[in-house]
């Protein structure tokens, strides 16, 4: 018996990068994500923000395929993958962090950058091919320079600052030239100076890359994402530029503690 076809995808979602229409998530009885639609578009840098408990980082879970959407669907780059793996999203081009750490804390800097260039998360493979591996090596000294761990190549990674290690986090998803960035909160724990570079690195980020990021941050919330969404009780309740969120009377409300609908 033939596998059924895969769900036709609409002619309007065939040019974004992503996406979304009417997305669920529960936990029991607690809709974390609530009816949300969002389309992303190539080339695009679109920061997602709200207080604590708004939703964010489980819809980012929900795109990367860590949990199972209660309802909707998800497109990317045309095919619907609301029921993919999150191996098979990484195959398509998809990349992402984490608000914890996901390195290799017994392995040097330089260790943890050499795994990511040798393939997507699943696709690590041994090389046998000694020009090959001593170009990766050099590349992985490139892209520590990208984030200042240049000279920390041969440091164990639990050995970091946390902010260098979130440095390193952002570094190794590049390394895996990834079509669509997810960073969930990637200034978390920056100094001054390391938030300076991270706003460097994400504002010269080429095209090619489609850039989607959690942060609490709102001066790189705004800097960076050239459209903004703002979430509040698994909700997207605002979407607009810069510009169109700071002058927010809702957004102000949200962030001192009223209810989104002004009660």
């Amino acid at each position: 018996m033939s596998a059924p076809p895969e769900p036709a995808v609409p002619a309007s979602h065939a040019d974004a990068v992503l996406a979304i229409r009417g997305l669920d998530k529960r936990f029991g009885g607690v809709r974390a994500v609530a009816d949300l639609d969002l389309d992303i578009g190539h080339g695009e840098r679109v920061s997602v923000i709200g207080p604590n408990g708004a939703g964010k980082s489980t819809l980012f879970n929900v795109i990367a395929g860590d949990h199972r959407p209660t309802g909707g669907r998800i497109v990317m780059f045309g095919t619907d993958i609301t029921g993919e793996s999150t191996r098979k999203r990484a195959h398509r081009g998809l990349a992402r962090t984490f608000q914890t750490s996901k390195l290799f804390s017994t392995l040097t800097v330089g260790d943890n950058l050499y795994l990511a260039l040798c393939g997507r998360p699943g696709s690590v493979r041994r090389l046998r091919n000694a020009n090959r591996d001593r170009a990766r090596r050099a590349r992985a000294a490139e892209f520590a320079e990208r984030v200042g761990l240049g000279e920390r190549l041969r440091t164990e990674v639990g050995e970091l600052s946390h902010g260098e290690q979130r440095q390193l986090e952002l570094v190794m998803a590049l390394a895996t030239q990834p079509r669509l960035l997810m960073l969930d909160e990637p200034a978390a724990g920056l100094s001054p100076a390391e938030r300076g570079g991270l706003m460097d690195v994400l504002t010269s980020l080429d095209r090619d890359v489609t850039l989607l990021l959690i942060e609490h941050d709102m001066d790189i919330a705004l800097v960076v994402g050239e459209r903004v969404v703002v979430m509040a009780d698994g909700e997207k309740v605002l979407e607009g530029g810069p510009d169109t969120v700071r002058s927010s009377d809702l957004v102000r409300r949200i962030y001192l503690g009223g209810a989104p609908d002004g009660r």
